[in-house]
């Protein structure tokens, strides 16, 4: 019997393992593997806020790209008028994924089978034809393929704050369960980073009665966009044959500005022609060699994602309330050194946008808001430095994923495929860019199933 190895359990190794027991017609084992313990659904999933919000619409949330409706009519259950465009919570999305994942396993095949192991997987090794996967517990688990399916890591810990390691007042993963408890509510606080994360922060201590005015920097000081009403479905801009014909990150900005603005001239929303571009995002990354990626990453990925990745309409208009309301501050500016006092507050030196004079601030706590860290060197991950050290597994020059052939297998230090050893992450960016988001990796994990199962 073919065993399968998944490691990771939030949505990539869960859609994988549901369309692994959907369409696997031979004798089939599949292990998937979490050390956190909450099964389907990782960081984004696990939430039960009301407050957190699915930042794309019911409709293109299925889990499958043949049943689009499929996580609407999930959760009609629950909000009988839950409608295609609708925004919906995201601890209603984890009870999908869990749902779905228990029909699979009921429904499964004969000679097909599953279990669940909840341990970390700290190294693999080759074994003849297959892996020998290593879990925390000193448990040996052989598998003929092995995924890995790890979602977003926790934020790195800027340098000019790493001597607030260990300090209970620097808050480095505000998804840790319990992060935010011990906050007092009139405690200042500040928030590194200014996109999603720091509206879920902020939005999370709002709703827990916080009275202090919460203070927000980043280098840019630039708040993602609003999604618009989406009760409509307009249909998108054609986009120009030119967009495919750029070979530098320049013309590329030169390009996909005249579109959104002739896009706009004929009446469609600058979002649309966002929309249109997002199926050739993946084409237009390969198209750039490694040093116009890079001066994409330093000077425009800020403006690409506030953008692409937009909120909520609800949450929008919350941040904005605050903001007016002068309960959240928002500021451009860099840090450049951070210290603690004998009475436990916290001195941030920081350097504002714009200036060279140096700034000290104040404060009582500092929550990491930065999002997530794919760069192998600021990682506590001991599978992914095992790989690493044996140049089993190597990051592109621009440390934002890990490289893969075009069929998810992990290439080595040689630049060679490794077979029956793949990738079905976020850490695909680095070939696609576009693999953080439910549209994307729902395809990425159809494709790689089917390919297991070939």
């Amino acid at each position: 019997m073919e065993r399968i190895g998944i490691i990771g359990s939030g949505f990539c190794g869960t859609a994988l393992a549901i369309q692994l027991l959907q369409c696997a017609d031979r004798p089939l084992h599949i292990h998937l593997f979490n050390r956190s313990g909450r099964l389907a659904r990782g960081l984004a999933y696990g939430t039960r806020s009301a407050s957190h919000i699915l930042n794309v619409p019911a409709e293109r949330m299925s889990l499958f790209p043949d049943r689009p409706s499929d996580f609407l009519d999930f959760a009609r259950a629950e909000l009988p008028a839950a409608q295609p465009g609708d925004f919906l919570p995201r601890r209603l999305y984890g009870d999908y994924l869990q749902n779905r994942l228990d029909q699979a396993i009921a429904r499964r095949s004969p000679g097909v089978s599953f279990d669940y192991v909840h341990a970390h997987v700290i190294d693999l090794a080759r074994e003849h034809e297959g892996f020998q996967l290593r879990l925390d517990d000193d448990r040996l688990v052989t598998c003929d393929s092995v995924v890995i399916a790890t979602g977003n890591f926790s934020p790195a810990t800027p340098p000019p704050l790493r001597q607030l390691l260990g300090n209970p007042r620097y808050i480095n993963d505000p998804w840790l369960g319990g992060a935010l408890d011990g906050i007092p509510q009139d405690a200042r606080v500040l928030l590194l980073g200014s996109g999603l994360t720091m509206y879920d922060v902020a939005l999370t201590l709002h709703d827990r009665g916080h009275c202090t005015p919460l203070q927000a920097i980043s280098r840019r000081a630039l708040l993602p966009h609003g999604h618009r009403d989406n009760s409509h479905h307009p249909l998108l801009p054609e986009l120009p044959d030119t967009l495919m014909k750029t070979g530098s990150i320049r013309q590329l900005l030169a390009q996909v500005r005249a579109f959104a603005r002739n896009a706009e001239a004929d009446g469609f929303d600058w979002r649309d022609a966002v929309a249109a571009i997002r199926p050739i995002t993946p084409a237009l990354w390969q198209a750039l060699d490694s040093r116009q990626q890079r001066r994409f990453l330093c000077h425009l990925q800020a403006y690409w994602d506030i953008h692409r990745h937009r909120a909520a309409p609800a949450i929008a208009s919350r941040i904005t309330q605050m903001r007016q309301q002068g309960m959240l501050q928002v500021r451009a500016a860099r840090t450049l050194l951070a210290t603690s006092t004998a009475n436990s507050a916290l001195h941030l030196h920081l350097c504002p946008r714009g200036s060279h004079a140096e700034q000290v601030l104040e404060i009582d706590y500092v929550i990491n808001c930065t999002g997530p860290c794919n760069d192998l060197r600021s990682l506590d991950e001991p599978l992914l430095k095992a790989l690493q050290a044996r140049g089993e597994l190597v990051q592109d020059d621009n440390r934002i994923g890990l490289r893969v052939d075009d069929h998810y297998r992990l290439q080595n230090a040689a630049g060679q495929a490794q077979e029956n050893l793949y990738l079905l992450s976020p850490m695909l960016r680095s070939r696609y860019w576009e693999s953080t988001a439910v549209p994307e990796l729902r395809q990425h994990a159809e494709q790689l199933a089917h390919q297991l199962l070939a």
